[in-house]
């Protein structure tokens, strides 16, 4: 297997464009193992997200591969970090979520029957529905600028984006958000 990788490593560097994918072949199955089995609720669309974003970043960084008898390590060690970063996002997400059903609850219970309280009752269940319906990254940018006190900082670590590519996210959800509010509206 050790040959097997460094020839595809240095076919890869050559230009073979089937290379990785030998690669990804002869690995994918273990580390899809491994990343069900560190996923946050080891499921296996989970894990096969982790395998995708392993994989993803390894050929990203396949030039830095230097001993290409440590391949299958230094793979592994990749599939660790998505796995760890998986769980941690994860767990803000239910920790964000979890606070904004909470605050949800108070409003609800802290409100008298006025027409008004149950207007803003109304709205924060179509927002909460409106943002169910958001993608992921989407979802946790939301979560991460209104309950975060560092929501940059935070995406950067847990999504991997820039400070104009949180942004740009932060806008794309908040139009997203701002058309479905609207569809159910009128529906």
């Amino acid at each position: 297997m050790v040959s097997d990788d460094c020839t595809d490593l240095a076919g890869h560097r050559d230009g073979d464009p089937n290379a990785f994918g030998r690669l990804y072949d002869r690995h994918a199955s273990v580390v899809l193992a491994l990343c069900v089995r560190n996923a946050p609720n080891r499921s296996q669309a989970e894990g096969e997200d982790a395998l995708q974003e392993t994989f993803t970043r390894a050929f990203r960084m396949l030039d830095r591969v230097e001993d290409c008898t440590g391949f299958r390590a230094w793979l592994y060690r990749i599939a660790g970090y998505v796995c760890s970063e998986s769980r941690r996002s994860a767990k803000r997400r239910r920790s964000h979520e979890q606070g904004a059903a909470r605050e949800a609850a108070q409003l609800r219970l802290a409100g008298s029957d006025t027409e008004d309280t149950q207007l803003r009752g109304e709205q924060l269940q179509r927002l909460d529905k409106a943002i169910e319906q958001l993608p992921e990254n989407e979802r946790l940018v939301i979560h991460l600028q209104y309950l975060d006190p560092n929501p940059v900082g935070a995406a950067q670590r847990s999504l991997g984006l820039s400070r104009s590519g949180y942004y740009k996210t932060l806008q794309r959800a908040r139009e997203r958000l701002s058309t479905l509010m609207s569809k159910e509206m009128t529906a």
